[in-house]
């Protein structure tokens, strides 16, 4: 049998955890031709074909996905060797990649993340700010801050702090649209809506009754819905870091403080591990500080 090397091996496993050669390629800073070689030299040292290339999909064959399944492991134990090594030099190195909300992210992230780094000087940090739900795995991200309830049971989920959220609307809307004095009262009012927020949550329900809410606006970003807020166009529920400058400089008013629904849990989540390397456990312990 021919032999293979490791990089040819880490190639195969990145293609298949992110599903493309392209998106393999740009994690492993290489072309995709390369990437495309390597494993087609994995294929021939082993004497079988691992994966089934067409233009539009890439597939596993029988054979690769027992070998996938094998070999999948072997890294995850050489970078925990390596870290382990790392963190008794109590040096912390290395690339971590982070994904946050975008407006967590700008608002909270971006301010405290030079004093972080000035910490781990020899920590180099990818950011990467999207209000979708990441694959951590398929995108490489060491650790991701998710706001609410978790639903994917193979990741490991730290417990940050809790995120209030507030309704507000501007004084200029209240004055033309009047207050709502209960939950109710919001389907008289012009509903700004973040698309993302689960359509049964607790708060929209009254006795087991549903909270009729419309409006003229719904987004995935709530820095738009602030804005939106800001101007006079409706009433929102955002989170308090979102609106806390608005409210401090008079531009937004917190309304309806008796139904203040309850807090948004905030956690960092990462792919699920025996051993956490200690880049992953810095960042943690970082955020419960800036988020106490």
């Amino acid at each position: 049998m021919q032999q293979y090397d490791l990089i040819s091996l880490r190639s195969f496993i990145t293609v298949v955890e992110v599903g493309s050669f392209i998106g393999a390629a740009q994690l492993l800073e290489a072309s995709t031709a390369a990437v495309s070689r390597r494993i087609s030299g994995l294929e021939t040292a082993l004497g079988v074909k691992l994966l089934n290339r067409t233009t539009r999909q890439l597939d596993l064959t029988e054979a690769g996905r027992q070998f996938y399944a094998d070999v999948v492991n072997i890294f995850l134990s050489l970078d925990e060797a390596e870290e382990k090594i790392r963190s008794g030099s109590k040096t912390i190195k290395g690339t971590l990649r982070i994904a946050a909300p975008l407006s967590f992210g700008i608002q909270c992230l971006s301010p405290a993340l030079a004093g972080f780094m000035r910490r781990y000087p020899e920590l180099k940090v990818q950011l990467l700010l999207d209000d979708r739900l990441t694959d951590l795995v398929a995108e490489g991200i060491d650790i991701a801050i998710r706001i609410g309830s978790l639903q994917d049971s193979t990741l490991v989920a730290s417990h940050i702090g809790d995120i209030n959220r507030i309704f507000c609307a501007s004084n200029a809307y209240l004055l033309q649209r009047g207050e709502p004095k209960t939950l109710s009262d919001l389907s008289q009012h012009n509903w700004l809506d973040y698309s993302l927020s689960k359509s049964r949550e607790e708060w929209r329900y009254i006795d087991g009754k549903a909270i009729e809410v419309s409006g003229s606006l719904s987004t995935n970003n709530g820095d738009v819905l602030k804005d939106a807020v800001i101007e006079g166009m409706g009433i929102s529920l955002l989170p308090e870091f979102i609106v806390a400058q608005g409210l401090k400089r008079q531009q937004l008013r917190e309304i309806l403080t008796k139904f203040r629904p309850e807090p948004l849990g905030l956690y960092a989540v990462r792919p699920s591990r025996k051993f956490t390397p200690g880049k992953v456990k810095v960042m943690i312990e970082f955020l419960r500080e800036i988020c106490a």
